[in-house]
């Protein structure tokens, strides 16, 4: 958790996430900060090794079908 002026307080719950990778306003907040800029995505859009192994050389699109499947699934359920 870290403190920024870009948040704004009043908004919502004056808390959000953040993904330097992800987008401009993200970027300039993890560069302050110092945060990682984790990229999951090959140049064709596939999922890479910085993902769960589950994801890795899945197409985007397909990837993100399984993420909420298994988000969706019972916590007492397995794999």
């Amino acid at each position: 958790m870290i403190a920024d002026e870009y948040v704004d307080q009043e908004f919502g719950t004056g808390c959000v996430k953040i993904t330097p990778a992800h987008d401009f306003n993200d970027y300039q907040l993890g560069a302050r900060h110092g945060l990682p800029m984790i990229d999951i995505f090959t140049h064709d859009a596939k999922v890479n090794d910085n993902a769960p192994a589950a994801y890795r050389g899945l197409d985007r699109f397909e990837a993100r079908k399984r993420v909420l499947a298994t988000l969706r699934r019972p916590a007492s359920s397995t794999a």
